[in-house]
């Protein structure tokens, strides 16, 4: 059995406190600065504020601020009354200033223009009373239709009105006195512009007789050249048959072009003539027929094989400027259809053949019958005869195409790419020797494309081309050179003979072959990737593989050029370091050492020269000290 005593909580002093955590005890400390820190904020806020209070009731009590305060407020306000007064005074002048103005310009117009208020007042002295009594009008009628209504209005309006026109009829003689000269101006105006604006037209007559009417001289004129047109093809019996229109002006709305008027002289000067059509080729007048509608569909029928309605490049033509006319023609002047065909079928021009002979040639060929070189060849394109070809005496030449009278073209739009060519940009610079040509950037051609409109005979032949437009697709590149400008002196190649270069594979002294028979140069064996440096100074005359640099089975070599006329190789190279056109002092790197070209290993094939003859490098260097 468990004692009840055990089972009561224990309590008094002895009895054990809860544990306090650390999260709470942290909190109650940070609330406790917290209320230290509002406490310090109340107390200095306090403070100021009873120090504030303390210096007011001071400054109070002293009898100096009150003067200070004094002595400020007058100093305000006799400031700002200055400023008032100057603002008034300025307002003053600038009043009497435009009044003065307004009466010096009131004094000099009466003195100008003596007599010009009154003609004003008279002129718009009645419409001023107008404008003035209707306003009077509108408010009176407005005032009187809210108090009594519409109709008190209405009557005390019309009253109104009829007083006003008689206090002010003696207004109106003197406003009509200066309206009339204005109505009279604008008359004047109105039928001056009126005159103006009529068609005045030319009208053409003949043997006294109005034929009809033309725009202007110009279509009178082609009108008479085209009766005499007409009278000069109708036959030698017509050559002394003349007629003479004139003309005058008129006023009319119907006129003709130059074929109706020339169609009206010959109606009203023969009756020997007939409706026809007329054929023109480049404007001359070539045949007549009574039937235009046979004519019309015989050149259809011409132009008609050739014709491809899918192909949208392609238009087909005539080799001259076809015009058919209707119009009034002269009897004699009518030709059968058939014969008109026939003429257009035949040839207007036969093929003429040239025999060379001793002493001509390709130019003078073409001088004697009135071609040019190009001309000429393009005639003879079956024997593909060009300006430098060979003729001999007894050969045949076409100097001459037969040619109809009518001939079908076909013109098509084609178009082509074609390459720009790109340009030279050369500059010069005292980076490099003089006889130095360095090339920074290679140039590379453009693209264009060009559309032509070709014209063809139609046997495919191109006759003629003309150029329409081009479009740049690729702009060139321009190619650019730089040209050394520096001489060469001791500072830049350090060669003034023997005993001046230096060995260019430095710590490594075996040699498998030096100078002779065949061989000439040193053959300086080195691991592959050992540095080559320039025996001397000098400009890079090559440098590149095989034949751009020392050439055939050299691999990767170098060449430099020093000052004397000397000049050393560097072969075989792993790779290299320099390019064509680059100044190099003495021990500057080249390269590497490499078994590249015709090479049986790892070395590096080093020549001298002197103006192209090969030099010994044991002559040079001391071949006892390498091995």
């Amino acid at each position: 059995m468990i004692d009840e005593k055990t089972r009561q909580p224990q309590s008094g002093p002895e009895a054990p406190k809860p544990p306090v955590r650390r999260g709470e005890k942290l909190r109650s400390l940070w609330a406790q600065l917290q209320c230290i820190g509002l406490l310090q904020r109340h107390r200095m806020s306090r403070r100021t504020q009873h120090g504030m209070e303390a210096l007011f009731r001071a400054l109070r009590q002293n009898s100096l601020t009150y003067q200070l305060g004094e002595l400020l407020y007058a100093l305000g306000f006799g400031a700002e009354y200055a400023f008032v007064r100057i603002g008034r005074s300025l307002r003053w002048a600038a009043l009497g200033a435009v009044r003065w103005l307004r009466a010096a310009l009131h004094e000099l117009a009466v003195t100008a223009f003596p007599g010009a208020a009154q003609v004003v007042q008279d002129l718009f002295g009645p419409l001023v009373v107008f404008c003035l009594g209707i306003r009077n009008l509108l408010v009176r009628a407005h005032h009187i239709r809210k108090e009594n209504g519409f109709s008190a209005a209405l009557r005390d309006s019309t009253q109104y009105i009829s007083h006003g026109v008689r206090a002010n009829l003696a207004l109106l003689p003197r406003m009509i006195a200066y309206l009339l000269p204005l109505g009279a101006v604008c008359v004047m105006v109105t039928v001056v512009r009126f005159t103006v604006g009529q068609p005045y037209v030319l009208g053409v007559q003949v043997n006294g007789e109005t034929v009809g009417y033309v725009e202007n001289e110009e279509v009178f004129n082609s009108a008479r050249e085209a009766v005499q047109t007409r009278i000069s093809y109708a036959g030698t019996d017509k050559t002394e048959w003349t007629v003479e229109p004139s003309y005058a002006v008129a006023v009319s709305g119907d006129v003709m072009d130059e074929n109706e008027m020339a169609n009206a002289i010959l109606r009203s000067s023969s009756d020997e003539i007939s409706e026809g059509t007329a054929l023109y080729l480049d404007d001359e007048l070539v045949a007549v027929c009574a039937d235009g509608s046979s004519l019309r569909r015989y050149l259809d029928g011409m132009l008609s094989p050739y014709e491809d309605p899918e192909d949208t490049s392609l238009r087909v033509g005539f080799n001259k400027e076809v015009t058919l006319e209707n119009g009034i023609y002269f009897n004699e002047s009518f030709q059968d259809e058939g014969e008109i065909e026939q003429m257009l079928a035949g040839v207007q021009q036969a093929q003429k053949i040239y025999t060379v002979i001793e002493g001509d040639s390709i130019s003078l060929i073409a001088s004697k019958n009135g071609l040019t070189v190009k001309e000429l060849c393009a005639l003879n394109t079956d024997i593909a005869l060009s300006a430098q070809s060979a003729i001999f005496p007894g050969d045949e030449l076409i100097v001459t195409k037969e040619e109809a009278l009518l001939e079908v073209r076909l013109t098509r739009i084609v178009s082509w790419d074609e390459e720009i060519p790109f340009g030279t940009e050369t500059t010069r610079s005292s980076d490099y020797t003089v006889g130095t040509t360095k090339v920074l950037q290679e140039g590379s051609p453009g693209v264009r494309r060009v559309t032509a409109q070709n014209v063809y005979d139609i046997d495919g032949m191109l006759l003629e081309q003309t150029i329409l437009h081009t479009e740049t697709l690729q702009e060139p590149v321009n190619k650019k050179v730089v040209v050394g400008t520096k001489k060469i002196t001791n500072s830049t190649t350090q060669i003034t003979g023997n005993g001046q270069f230096i060995w260019p594979v430095p710590n490594y002294r075996y040699c498998s072959r030096w100078y002779g028979g065949s061989h000439r140069g040193v053959d300086i064996c080195a691991p592959a990737g050992t540095p080559i440096y320039a025996s001397a100074g000098g400009t890079i005359y090559k440098a590149g593989y095989d034949r751009q640099g020392a050439g055939t089975n050299y691999g990767y070599s170098v060449i430099i050029n020093h000052a004397g006329g000397y000049s050393t190789v560097y072969a075989h190279c792993l790779s290299l370091v320099v390019h064509a056109g680059q100044t190099v002092k003495q021990g500057q790197l080249i390269g590497y050492v490499g078994s590249t070209g015709r090479s049986s290993g790892n070395h590096c094939h080093f020549e001298i020269r002197r103006n192209g003859t090969y030099i010994p490098p044991q002559n040079v260097f001391d071949r006892s000290k390498y091995r």
